[in-house]
């Protein structure tokens, strides 16, 4: 794929990461470090076709990530530190629906094909990542997949009422058309190939990208072959393969992740009730906020500071869940209070249905015996920061290594394994982390925003009503308009531009402290930053810029002498998967 925005010409510079954290904080903290102020700026202007290129560089899956990430760009996004976060998701969603709907061709870049093969095993949005970046560097690349449907978790784990199917296959195809060859009902373990037998069928190099599918017990009485005890995962998989029957009347789900949340929407929309047994307080829920607050909506029900102690059977039924009320004591290592029981306070909660949703575990039965690759206490594959195993030309990422995780943190996985294992094919040594990074400088001009952009307030999306989602699995987030998108891109504060002072031919009128709203701008004495510079006082000052808290107001940009400008700082952290460079702006 070609990128979107980087023109011929620019000035290639080293910068500390944590230059980069401080100032272009949304593209820092996303764990595949989207080119966020590109592609929004790129909607704001209605080039929705290159923005969507420019999102696919490092993210596979934008519609899917439109849907459903969590977005922790946005919790570092510059504009909530004084309003509230642009809504980069939102406008993410935008452009791969309106990529999707209108047909939009992104045909796939030509690549120079290597001789060498690589094997993934697992078709989820790790292994497909890497599938994809490997295809467009000329590998041949083929993933193993043990389910009749490829795209792991994202297929079988999120409800289509928060993730169309039709949308991740939408993405799956684009990496499909690079080349990647995907085997479904293809497991790999006894009776069929092993890790090593792939390497005797000629593969260089493995790839072990399985996830964490394996939801963990609640060791309690009655637990154990109880009709109407199953499994988060076990339940969202059937539903989703198509099998919409209730699980019963009552329905309760254990835990307080997004995995329980999801499980439970889900129930509620099959059930007449449904509801959480959380052993915490709403305030130390792991679940996404917002999808609690749709919960709350839809009619869930919750049974806060409650653990399950016993499962209550009737010839083999479930027919109650006996739980002890709880207390929050002191933080555990995660920093959450730790729940204590709280003595002679159990009670029944009747149901017929318990869902289990505490946590899920990788199952690494298909490595069989004496395979020579490490593994944690917890169950995780041991993988160094390049996600090589301890075994030569095996590597391992996505929830297999790091537990369960979000879509994008098994995208950022997929890319480093992707320039790892293509290292690895060339003989050159793994990358160890870096502290600098490389960056290309672009002149920009400095264009005043629209009059009150401090204003605007953030566009929200229109929800499916409350009443139309019982029984049905209809999306609920319905997007934002064009109107809405171009006008929540506005409110993008271009974090990547950085302000810059030519301050040998600065005069020093102190013009631009002046109507600098945030102090950006200030002129001090040379000797000493503390101290303002003052005519006929100061013998010698200079103007300072602080770019971190630049808002690119553009009001600095009538200088008198023309000694202020903007230089784009263009992070492209996969430059070495996407090499195919075109100018579309100049």
């Amino acid at each position: 794929m070609t990128q979107a925005t980087i023109p011929k010409q620019g000035m290639r510079v080293l910068v500390d990461s944590d230059w980069l954290q401080g100032n272009i904080r949304c593209q820092h903290r996303c764990p595949a470090h989207m080119d966020v102020p590109g592609y929004i700026r790129l909607i704001s202007q209605g080039r929705y076709a290159d923005s969507y290129r420019l999102m696919r560089e490092t993210n596979p899956f934008p519609a899917v990530c439109g849907h459903v990430c969590p977005h922790p760009c946005e919790s570092k996004c510059k504009r909530g530190d004084f309003d509230r976060p642009v809504a980069i998701d939102a406008l993410k969603r935008f452009v791969t629906d309106y990529i999707y709907k209108n047909k939009v061709r992104i045909p796939p870049t030509k690549t120079t094909a290597r001789t060498e093969k690589v094997a993934v095993i697992g078709a989820g949005p790790a292994g497909l990542t890497a599938a994809s970046d490997l295809a467009g560097m000329g590998y041949k690349v083929t993933v193993y997949e043990k389910e009749h449907q490829v795209g792991g978790m994202m297929m079988w784990a999120i409800p289509s009422y928060r993730l169309p199917r039709e949308q991740i296959m939408f993405d799956v195809s684009h990496v499909v058309a690079r080349g990647v060859n995907i085997k479904l009902n293809t497991p790999i373990g006894k009776p069929g190939k092993s890790v090593a037998d792939l390497f005797k069928d000629g593969y260089k190099a493995v790839f072990i990208a399985v996830g964490a599918q394996k939801g963990k017990r609640l060791e309690v009485p009655g637990e154990e072959g109880t009709e109407g005890v199953m499994d988060c995962l076990e339940f969202l998989k059937r539903v989703n393969d198509g099998d919409t029957r209730s699980p019963g009347k009552r329905v309760a789900v254990i835990g307080g992740g997004n995995s329980a949340i999801d499980a439970v929407r889900t129930a509620k929309r099959l059930s007449e009730e449904a509801f959480i047994v959380y052993r915490r307080t709403r305030e130390e829920m792991p679940a996404l906020s917002w999808e609690i607050e749709e919960a709350e909506h839809e009619g869930v029900k919750f049974h806060y500071l409650s653990a399950p102690i016993k499962i209550i059977t009737e010839n083999g039924k479930a027919n109650g869940l006996q739980c002890i009320k709880m207390k929050l004591g002191k933080p555990d290592n995660t920093g959450r209070r730790r729940p204590e029981p709280v003595p002679n306070s159990e009670f029944i909660i009747d149901v017929d249905c318990i869902i289990t949703a505490i946590s899920q575990e990788a199952d690494l039965k298909f490595l069989g015996d004496d395979h020579g690759i490490g593994v944690t206490k917890t169950g995780t594959i041991v993988a160094d920061d390049n996600l090589a195993t301890g075994k030569k030309g095996v590597f391992a990422g996505g929830d297999v290594t790091l537990g369960p995780s979000t879509i994008i943190e098994c995208i950022a996985q997929g890319h480093t394994a992707a320039k790892s294992i293509d290292r690895f094919l060339r003989g050159e040594a793994l990358e160890k982390p870096q502290k600098k990074v490389w960056v290309t400088l672009i002149d920009s001009d400095i264009d005043a925003r629209e009059e009150n952009y401090d204003a605007v307030p953030r566009q929200n999306m229109d929800m499916l009503p409350v009443d139309d989602r019982k029984g049905t699995f209809d999306l609920v987030e319905l997007g934002l308009n064009e109107s809405q998108a171009k006008i929540e891109a506005m409110r993008c504060l271009k974090c990547d531009l950085s302000i810059n002072v030519e301050t040998n031919d600065c005069v020093l009128c102190g013009r631009c402290s002046l109507v600098c709203p945030v102090g950006a701008l200030k002129q001090v004495d040379v000797s000493n930053e503390d101290q303002p510079y003052r005519p006929f006082i100061t013998k010698d000052g200079i103007v300072v810029k602080y770019t971190d808290v630049c808002i690119r107001c553009g009001n600095c940009k009538d200088c008198p002498v023309n000694v202020i400008s903007l230089k784009r700082v263009l992070w492209k952290p996969n430059e070495e998967i996407n090499k195919v460079l075109e100018e579309t702006e100049g």
